[in-house]
């Protein structure tokens, strides 16, 4: 008797009910790897997606300056609007000569930065050199861009400019307007030719009110009377070329001084009867034209000192009073 009841004990547990069985899948579900509650919220968490999405977004609106199509950006590494001049024309310069095209031809893109006399011209100064062409004006007079372009510089206080704008133009050639008492532009604003850019004024090293007017090409600067007329109040020429020869010869002025030196510095001066000459070497290549430029002279100077004619053949290493 007692081993039936056993039996009937053991039978009934074995008998399990649909809602048990129920709840035991389910359990089993639950217990599944993967399938807890974290995992879950896992699986439905899209915030790193969309925070990819954001940034892509985000990439994607801001803007690529590298594209952005500066003037004679083709010509120039960068496009620096703190920097005066950040340009090396013997860095940049590979070609023997090029041939730039000031404005077109009749469509009048030029106008006077300001109609005023010349007061100091392009060259060596006594302990400087001077690049740029000085303009007479009174403070407050309007200044105006020379040609169309973009301004790269426009900052006050500056070294010897005083207050300066800069403007590229599309040729390459930049022009510079300093010593302003106030301007009235600023970097990255397209200009027109003759449009405002500043007042005239005495800022900087300045010893009276003026406009300092510069013409540059990859840093080089250039003597603006050989392309403007301020007399006339326009373009010489539409059109002209650089060679590098002419700056190496003429708009290079540290270098030049410094080879005036050299040459100078090759005459030895020695006095006899309470007079002093200067002896100069001749070396290969000289002509009597040449020596007298060197030593600031003339050729019937150095002919009448040394009792010789103009048609006088010159000897390696000969020497002449200068």
């Amino acid at each position: 008797m007692k081993g039936f009841i056993h039996i009937c004990i053991f039978l009934a547990m074995m008998v399990v009910t649909p809602s048990f069985a129920g709840n035991l899948h389910k359990d089993d579900e639950r217990n599944k790897p993967g399938d807890d509650k974290k995992s879950k919220a896992k699986r439905d968490d899209t915030t790193h997606h969309a925070l990819n999405t954001q940034i892509a977004e985000v990439e994607e609106d801001e803007q690529d300056t590298s594209s952005i199509l500066f003037p004679s950006n083709d010509l120039y590494a960068t496009w620096d609007t703190t920097t005066i001049h950040p340009y090396n024309f013997g860095d940049c310069f590979r070609a023997d000569s090029v041939t730039i095209c000031l404005t077109d031809l009749g469509e009048g893109r030029f106008a006077m930065p300001f109609k005023g006399m010349i007061t100091s011209e392009f060259g060596w100064r006594r302990y400087r050199p001077h690049y740029g062409t000085d303009i007479d004006l009174e403070i407050g007079d309007t200044v105006v861009s020379a040609f169309d372009g973009m301004v790269r510089i426009a900052r006050s206080k500056i070294s010897g400019y005083g207050n300066v704008v800069i403007i590229r133009h599309a040729n390459g050639l930049e022009t510079v307007y300093a010593h302003l008492s106030k301007i009235l532009v600023e970097a990255g604003q397209p200009i027109k030719a003759g449009e405002i850019l500043g007042l005239g004024g005495n800022t900087g090293r300045s010893y009276g009110a003026h406009l300092h007017f510069e013409m540059r090409y990859l840093g080089q600067a250039l003597d603006t009377e050989d392309f403007i007329d301020y007399a006339k109040g326009d373009l010489k020429t539409y059109e002209f070329t650089l060679r590098k020869s002419d700056v190496e010869n003429k708009y290079d002025l540290r270098a030049m001084h410094n080879r005036h030196r050299h040459d100078v510095g090759a005459v030895k001066y020695t006095t006899k009867n309470g007079v002093k000459y200067g002896i100069y070497r001749v070396r290969p290549g000289d002509n009597l034209g040449v020596i007298a430029k060197r030593c600031h002279t003339t050729v019937s100077a150095i002919c009448k000192k040394n009792g010789i004619k103009p048609t006088k053949i010159l000897q390696i290493g000969q020497k002449l009073k200068v």
